[in-house]
Order: C-alpha cells, then sequence, then structure tokens
C-alpha cells in the first residue's frame, strides 16, 4: 500500500513539474529560471507525500475529527485517501506558487 501511494506522489510531481515546465518552454524563460523554477516545484510536489509520513498522526486526528468519531484504525482505503489526496494538494499548490510568482510575485521573470 506504502510503495502505491509513493508512486502515486511521484507521478503527481512529474506531472506538476511537466505543466511548469511547458509552460516555462513557451514563455522562452532563462536556463537558470527554467531550472529554479522546475526544482521549487519538483520538490514541493514530490515533498508532499514524503511531509504526510512525518506527520501521519496529526493528518489521522485532523481526518478523525473531520469525519467525526474517534477510530482505532483507519482503513487502508482512507489512509491511501489521505496520502493521495495530501499529494495532489501539494501539487497544486507548487503549480499555483509557480504560476503566481513568475508573473507578478518578487521572482517575476522580466
Amino acid at each position: 500500500m506504502v510503495s502505491v501511494v509513493l508512486l502515486t506522489g511521484l507521478l503527481i510531481g512529474v506531472v506538476a513539474s511537466g505543466l511548469a515546465s511547458v509552460d516555462m518552454r513557451r514563455r522562452e524563460l532563462t536556463p537558470r529560471t527554467y531550472y529554479f523554477w522546475t526544482g521549487g516545484v519538483a520538490l514541493v510536489s514530490i515533498g508532499g507525500p514524503l511531509t504526510v509520513f512525518l506527520f501521519d498522526n496529526l493528518l489521522y486526528q485532523l481526518y478523525s475529527g473531520l469525519t467525526g468519531g474517534s477510530r482505532i484504525a483507519l482503513l487502508p482505503r482512507e489512509i491511501a485517501l489521505i496520502f493521495i489526496t495530501f499529494s495532489l494538494i501539494a501539487g497544486c499548490i507548487s503549480v499555483l506558487a509557480y504560476g503566481i510568482g513568475s508573473r507578478y510575485g518578487p521572482l517575476k521573470v522580466a
């Protein structure tokens, strides 16, 4: 189960980096900017699933609080849902940070 979740997180990271990379090539950014933003998006996107492993107890408590009631153990399907949802959120945040930061933020490209 863990390997499926990690592979899904890795796939989400690759897709997020690919989306940012396609946009950067379309905008013809400099190689330095290209590598900076691609690395940043990849780091945040792939770091998302790894962060879940570090804070899994906190996320389980949050999930139990949102779904109501305390449980002794979560179903494997629920655990996978938590990991994949957090991975998707991290990927979306990284692509949005790239999109906003490279156009409007202090790291915008001239």
